[in-house]
């Protein structure tokens, strides 16, 4: 079944505000954010007709149960390329 692309867009727009929360956590070393985001995102992304973004999840998920804060900040501009790429789609 397609998603309809206001469901997408939606999906993107709060991913967009997670990054933002995770980026907040992250200078408090906070990681529990952080894994429960990477744990929906491996789960929900291809549901949403996102699949790059599911093994970004996976290793938001792992980095953030190891705390590690530098592969995380990378991650976090993974995503964030990902989010700006599929906006394009839209348009």
């Amino acid at each position: 079944m397609e998603v309809p692309v206001e469901l997408k867009r939606k999906y993107l727009e709060r991913r967009v505000q997670d990054i933002q929360h995770l980026i907040s956590s992250l200078e408090k070393n906070d990681f529990a954010p952080a894994a429960k985001l990477g744990h929906q995102v491996k789960g929900n992304a291809v549901t949403f007709d996102f699949p790059q973004m599911a093994p970004i999840g996976i290793e938001i998920e792992l980095a953030a149960k190891a705390h590690n804060k530098e592969a995380l900040k990378l991650l976090i501009q993974q995503m964030d390329v990902e989010i700006k790429l599929a906006r394009l789609s839209f348009h």
